[in-house]
């Protein structure tokens, strides 16, 4: 049983400490943050994701937090009710930090160190750090001088709203550490779905069905749970199945937007499963490591569409790879502030294997170094913001697999957020000779995958 800590010091010493050994610094603990959004924009949906998104984030690290905000209620196409959302925003930011100060105000009259404008009808700094944000379907905005406002769209694309509200956290949190000005993001506009910063406002298509199939997440730490939490945003629909037997802990709550105090003690599995309930999606919680997963169920019983390999230790990577996986998509991140993204279509793209060979050390492929001690654990040093930024990558990639020229991008990409962002690493990564992937050949992945939604993408002509 995991006993909750007594008081704020206890606390804070256990969640802090993987944020403390990413960043170097610990000016952002005493930091006051606003969150300023208009009334012009209170009722609309994808400002509500914006707020709700980077109020969750702001919960993650930030001690003091005023959310300055006219009363509006939920929007219904955001699928939480109809409730107040000012109350929902409580909610949720206590739930992750139950000794911070945190607060609604309708004025503007707020002091803080640090401000960040939701839309584009905030035209004055409520002070003289100020991050302005936008969305509008695939784009997310971001400036430190001016809201730099984009044109509404029709459809219920929220994912340039969350990667807003990343990249407006993301930016806050290095004007909280006092870092220089060349390292701050960039001004433009980030769009989603070409991996790319945009010099125009065409925007890339929303899928008529979001219905995905049926997908197995091993792993429910920092980077499936995020996943998760944007999976249910979006609207996805389809099957399942979470497998992770780890528990929810303090030192968790750090990066993952689903866990709290309600979870702390619950299998990781089961804490996502509950937060999917009643969603689109249909989750079965498996409490389970990979190999007890594999030992019961048998590679010969897998009926999954799509694989998301999210886990990166108990060598769960190459296993998953040895066992003729379909479809996988994966984000990871690391220890310097960056966010990996990675696809791979069997006999199209590299591997698992290839991506994260067997001669790499556990300390080289961990999604962070710097390790702590608990009573319970060994613990990763992470950053607030980067596994949810990793599992929004992992769910745009998911609806892009719903549009008839998937795969639109290549099977790689590095976002390296400590810098300006100005340049996007993004490639192709092909199979390395004698790979085992090229031995996996088509009878093989007829015989298992066959009937997978995703099957006419395979190729398997070894002449590369």
């Amino acid at each position: 049983m995991i006993n909750f800590p007594s008081d704020a010091e206890e606390f804070y010493a256990l969640r802090d400490d993987r944020t403390n050994r990413s960043c170097g610094g610990r000016k952002y603990q005493s930091i006051a943050c606003s969150v300023h959004l208009p009334s012009t924009a209170a009722s609309a949906a994808v400002a509500q994701v914006m707020l709700l998104v980077a109020a969750n984030l702001l919960s993650r690290w930030c001690r003091r937090v005023t959310i300055v905000m006219p009363t509006a209620k939920i929007h219904p196409a955001l699928g939480m009710g109809n409730g107040d959302l000012g109350a929902l925003l409580l909610a949720q930011m206590r739930d992750a930090d139950p000794f911070g100060e945190f607060q609604i105000a309708n004025g503007n009259s707020v002091s803080s160190a640090v401000a960040l404008c939701i839309g584009d009808s905030v035209q004055e700094k409520p002070c003289p750090a100020t991050v302005f944000v936008d969305a509008s379907g695939w784009f997310a905005s971001i400036s430190t001088e001016r809201a730099i406002g984009l044109p509404p769209t029709a459809d219920c694309n929220w994912l340039g709203a969350i990667a807003a509200a990343c990249l407006g956290v993301a930016q806050v949190f290095k004007l909280a550490l006092e870092m220089p000005p060349t390292l701050h993001i960039r001004d433009g506009v980030l769009d989603l779905f070409g991996l790319a910063w945009s010099e125009h406002s065409r925007q890339a298509r929303w899928p008529a069905s979001l219905e995905i199939g049926n997908l197995l997440m091993v792993g429910a730490g920092s980077v499936g749970s995020s996943a998760a939490y944007c999976m249910r945003l979006s609207g996805l629909a389809g099957g399942i199945t979470i497998v992770d037997n780890d528990e929810v802990k303090v030192e968790n709550f750090n990066r993952s937007p689903i866990f709290g105090r309600r979870t702390v003690g619950l299998p990781k599995a089961k804490a996502v499963a509950n937060f999917l309930a009643g969603s689109a999606l249909s989750a079965k919680a498996v409490p389970r490591w990979w190999d007890e997963f594999l030992r019961e169920r048998g590679r010969s019983s897998f009926d999954f569409d799509l694989w998301l390999p999210l886990a990166n230790d108990r060598g769960v990577r190459l296993s998953m790879q040895h066992n003729l996986p379909p479809l996988m998509i994966h984000a990871s991140t690391t220890s310097n502030w960056g966010v990996n993204h990675g696809r791979h279509i069997p006999g199209h793209d590299d591997c698992l294997a290839d991506r994260f060979p067997a001669d790499v050390t556990s300390a080289e492929m961990a999604c962070a170094t710097g390790q702590i001690e608990t009573p319970e654990t060994v613990v990763d040093a992470a950053l607030p913001f980067a596994s949810l930024f990793a599992g929004l990558l992992v769910v745009a990639d998911m609806v892009r697999a719903q549009l008839p020229e998937y795969p639109q991008v290549p099977n790689f990409a590095l976002f390296d957020f400590y810098g300006p962002l100005d340049s996007i690493h993004i490639w192709d990564r092909k199979p390395r000779v004698g790979c085992v992937c090229l031995d996996q050949g088509q009878s093989l992945h007829e015989r298992f995958n066959g009937n997978t939604r995703y099957r006419q993408l395979f190729w398997f002509d070894r002449e590369m």
